[in-house]
């Protein structure tokens, strides 16, 4: 029997029945709900900023052929002096758009580039796919720049509202997917929703303190540079600090090395342990120094199980959607109607579930296409919180896998609010 103890040692740090237990965890309905009270929130919030202004300049680039385009497409290929000239051009010919919605459609597009490039099996070389879709995720990042550059009063009012309500959102999703995770409890939405708004502080400081350290330091380095474009004076007194220059460079990099890596136990460690922000910040880091190899495979594979569940809800709501429409379209046709379901319902598409139905005839036919557009609309949130719910998840399963490792802490182990038993007289 002591010939199986080293197997058995290895598949349990495996742990991959508790990794995938985080699907288990994100598909649960407290925490769908709260996930999609959150998108919901942030895509109203977008949609009312982008009623009340709308600033992104659109128009024609001639190229080889023409193509519209807005201001943010013309950027991810452009130097921003270009991008200034474009808008100035621009921004009185053609209508104008909001800033959420330009990030939605480029967000949309470069998803939609990634996963068919990810899906596309007669390409042998995985690693070219996967270098492909990274890019079109660092091109989100870009077009984020792009958004605080071009329309900073509307980027800085908007994300700090979409941090403060994820915030929110993912301190309850976490308290809940750890309790649940522990097995202590299955705790409701108001219980979930009480204990991050009692804890709102540390959930807000956790990611805070770590970025203001990396924008101070940062900050620093530009004052520096300034500084040393004073002429003559500035690159004597850069050969004098090149010294500290570096150093806060390291300092810089090594706080964006650890936001990365530990930012992801950050939540899970207030949820568990009911931590303050600084507290739950060394907790995070410690447990990446301690063991880096354990919280990178613990990721990897978090994120590979995450995208096989993705895909496999996609495929089953498209089957859904499929179906459904394969029968309409069968009922109307033999009554005589075929082109009908195509006027009010364009048929449905793997990788992308808003495709406008094309012209719907009078008023009954306009209403039913814009109902159906909502429902897809309602089926998109779907998906989106549980991409939401699922990050929260798994980062609670994986912040209890690494306290076991370091701290040699049961993973059912938490923190629980026990009210005070009354003696009776």
């Amino acid at each position: 029997m002591a010939e199986h103890y080293p197997l058995k040692a290895i598949w349990n740090d495996l742990a991959l029945p508790d990794l995938a237990c985080g699907f288990k965890l994100a598909i649960g309905p407290t925490k769908m709900i709260l996930a999609f009270l959150g998108v919901l929130a942030v895509c109203t919030l977008g949609f009312v900023m982008d009623t009340c202004s709308k600033g992104v300049a659109t128009g024609l680039v001639k190229t080889n052929s023409p193509v519209f385009q807005t201001e943010l497409d013309f950027y991810i290929g452009h130097s921003a002096k270009n991008t200034k000239a474009f808008i100035n051009y621009n921004i009185d010919q053609h209508p104008q758009q909001g800033v959420f919605s330009t990030l939605w459609s480029f967000f949309s597009g470069r998803f939609h580039e990634a996963a068919t490039q990810l899906l596309n099996l007669s390409d042998s070389n995985i690693y070219s796919n996967i270098k492909y879709a990274l890019g079109r995720v660092w091109l989100c990042v870009y077009a984020v720049g792009w958004a605080f550059r071009f329309h900073p009063i509307y980027s800085l009012a908007y994300f700090t509202t979409v941090f403060l309500v994820f915030v929110f959102v993912g301190g309850a999703i976490s308290r809940c997917a750890a309790l649940e995770f522990a097995k202590a409890e299955r705790p409701g939405l108001f219980e979930s929703l009480g204990y991050a708004r009692q804890n709102y502080r540390s959930f807000v400081s956790a990611p805070l303190l770590p970025l203001g350290l990396v924008g101070l330091f940062a900050f620093m380095v530009i004052g520096l540079g300034m500084i040393a474009a004073i002429p003559h004076v500035g690159a004597l007194l850069m050969v004098v600090m090149f010294g500290f220059v570096l150093l806060l460079g390291f300092l810089v990099t090594l706080m964006v090395l650890g936001a990365l890596a530990g930012g992801l136990l950050l939540f899970p460690s207030i949820a568990y342990e009911k931590t303050t922000g600084a507290d739950s910040i060394g907790r995070a880091f410690n447990y990446v120094l301690k063991y880096p190899v354990w919280m990178f495979y613990y990721v990897l594979v978090s994120g590979a199980l995450g995208t096989f569940f993705y895909l496999v809800l996609r495929l089953l709501i498209f089957c859904v959607l499929s179906l459904t429409y394969s029968l309409l379209r069968a009922g109307i046709t033999m009554a005589g109607e075929g082109e009908k379901i195509e006027r009010i319902w364009s048929k449905p598409n793997l990788l992308s579930f808003l495709n406008s139905a094309s012209h719907p005839t009078g008023w009954s036919e306009s209403v039913t296409s814009f109902v159906i557009y909502l429902f897809m609309l309602g089926i998109v949130g779907i998906l989106l919180s549980y991409i939401v719910s699922y990050f929260f998840s798994s980062a609670a399963v994986i912040y209890a896998l690494m306290r076991k490792k370091v701290d040699k802490i049961d993973i059912n182990r938490i923190y629980l609010h026990l009210e005070p038993v009354k003696e009776s007289l």
